[in-house]
């Protein structure tokens, strides 16, 4: 019968494996009987159909007799009357060149027709339908997944925001203490009268000026090494245009790598300007305003033999803080009118 007849393939040697496991797998979803003509007899009673797949480099002779010829793969092909071209997006994509073999061999093998028989139609449609079901579930997990990661990122910014609130607390506890300890060390009623509103100011400019020298370390950390002047001065911290700008943290270094000199602070086009902690390698520390590079305005002067100055400054011509109306203690903390801190420069100027 001529619904029995098999298909037989004769294939190219030089055809790649790609192309021959999706074209006999797409044989085999038509449902056509087939086999390696190289590998069975001929059954003279029942003559299959016979095909040869060839390729553009001729790797194999045609057989005597073929119904159907495939120039298959890549290449250039000499020119067939009768051969079907064919490639493996063809195969793929079910395109016209496709259409036509499979029609060609519907002829061939007297069969009504190729198409695929309604149970197959139906296990294909389950089988899609059941991807798609995975598809959707996949993506609401990844979407339950996604609404979680928000949720849980909202929790740790609002955490966040918590534990930041909590260290301002702490700092400015941290300051009352501090103020606490001055009141207690240095007493404002032991100041002249007259000076204890300036002495109360330089105070305030002097705690300012703390909190944006820790500002500034934050800062340092985060934008480490951020500019250098030789080996001899080194920025890290916020910058503009090639030059601090912002808050972070100056050191100035000796001939041996150590540091001489600092400034913890606030920082306008390059310049120490608004409030910042220096300390000088003789041990003066002044924390307090700063104007164009200089301690310059309210604050409180430190030096290492326990004498602390609080009032107004102004740069003198070598550079170090000139008490310009203020209090100064002694190591013991006893007041008293006025004595000269020795003029010494408090910070070098940044390197140019």
């Amino acid at each position: 019968m001529a619904s029995t007849r098999r298909l037989h393939l004769y294939w190219d040697p030089e055809l790649d494996g790609a192309f021959r496991r999706r074209f006999e797998r797409a044989l085999g979803d038509l449902k056509v009987d087939t086999a390696d003509a190289s590998a069975v007899d001929p059954d003279p009673e029942n003559p299959a159909v016979t095909m040869a797949i060839v390729s553009a480099h001729g790797g194999a002779a045609l057989p005597p007799h073929c119904d159907v010829v495939v120039q298959a793969g890549p290449g250039d092909f000499p020119a067939h009357t009768t051969a079907l071209r064919l490639t493996i997006e063809d195969v793929e994509t079910g395109s016209r060149r496709w259409t036509r073999l499979v029609e060609q061999l519907r002829s061939k093998l007297g069969l009504a027709s190729l198409t695929l028989p309604p149970e197959d139609l139906e296990e294909r449609l389950n089988e899609a339908s059941r991807r798609a079901q995975e598809a959707e579930s996949a993506r609401d997990r990844l979407e339950r997944e996604r609404d979680e990661a928000i949720r849980k990122a909202a929790r740790l910014e609002n955490d966040l925001v918590a534990q930041r609130s909590r260290a301002d607390n702490l700092q400015v506890q941290l300051g009352q203490l501090d103020a606490i300890n001055q009141l207690s060390a240095f007493p404002i009623a032991s100041v002249d009268p007259k000076l204890r509103e300036l002495v109360t100011l330089a105070r305030e400019h002097a705690w300012q000026a703390r909190l944006a020298a820790q500002r500034a370390i934050e800062l340092a950390a985060q934008h480490p090494n951020a500019l250098a002047w030789g080996k001899a001065t080194l920025y890290s911290g916020e910058t503009m245009n090639g030059r601090p700008h912002g808050a972070g943290v100056m050191s100035f270094v000796d001939g041996d790598g150590d540091i001489v000199a600092s400034y913890r602070g606030a920082f306008v086009d390059g310049r120490r300007s608004g409030h910042g902690v220096g300390q000088s390698g003789d041990g003066l520390v002044w924390s307090g305003q700063w104007r164009g590079d200089e301690a310059s305005g309210f604050g409180v002067l430190e030096a290492s033999d326990g004498r602390r100055y609080e009032g107004d400054v102004t740069p003198g011509k070598d550079g170090a803080p000139v008490q310009n109306g203020g209090w100064l203690w002694t190591p013991d903390a006893q007041p008293v009118e006025r004595i000269k801190v020795e003029p010494r420069r408090a910070l070098p100027a940044p390197a140019k």
